[in-house]
């Protein structure tokens, strides 16, 4: 073997070596790699959890302060038609809050019925009424379900109402030219909006 060749073959042996020592180098690197993926995996899976546990508890939370409002609104107005049934330029003699009927087959609820002898208001109750949670057809078309359910007050006149601690002005305007009354506070008193309220 003449000297030129022993240097190839060294050269060669070297770059093997080289070789092996950057593959070692790089397969440790690789190996730290997925150690700190594993790691930081696990750790945003334990923020990812935390998170989801925080925010269904905030969930629920706010869940709670709707309810509450709900609650709030329902025994407010239940209250101040105790102390003046007058409704539709009628006078009430029975409040029925939460009213509930079933036929076996369907039920519904009303949140509030003011009945007399001839004549049965419907009265939606929200803490704030918008278009998202009040729909005009809808509270027309309990008229009917009630009926249904209750036949006694079949021949009743049905007069409809929402209830709330404030409205959407577009909402009100719409529920007004379909002659539904509106009801809210103003100040400490209840105050009916039912100059054009009509007959179901």
């Amino acid at each position: 073997m003449n000297k030129e060749q022993n240097l190839t073959q060294d050269g060669i042996e070297a770059l093997r070596a080289e070789v092996y020592q950057l593959m070692k180098e790089n397969s440790q690197k690789n190996q730290e790699l997925r150690e700190f993926l594993e790691k930081s995996s696990q750790e945003l899976k334990k923020m990812s959890e935390e998170s989801d546990r925080k925010l269904n508890k905030l969930g629920k939370f706010v869940g709670g302060i709707a309810h509450s409002n709900g609650e709030l609104a329902e025994e407010y107005f239940y209250s101040a038609f105790k102390a003046d049934a007058t409704f539709a330029n009628e006078k009430f003699d029975k409040i029925k809050k939460n009213m509930a009927f079933n036929d076996g087959e369907k039920g519904a609820e009303f949140d509030l019925v003011l009945l007399n002898g001839k004549s049965a208001a419907l009265i939606e109750i929200k803490y704030n009424a918008k278009p998202e949670n009040i729909s005009v057809e809808k509270i027309i078309s309990r008229v009917e379900i009630f009926k249904t359910l209750a036949p006694k007050y079949e021949d009743y006149d049905i007069y409809l109402g929402v209830a709330a601690m404030s409205f959407k002005k577009e909402l009100e305007t719409e529920l007004h030219q379909a002659g539904i009354a509106t009801i809210r506070p103003v100040g400490e008193k209840m105050v009916v909006f039912d100059q054009d309220v009509k007959v179901f």
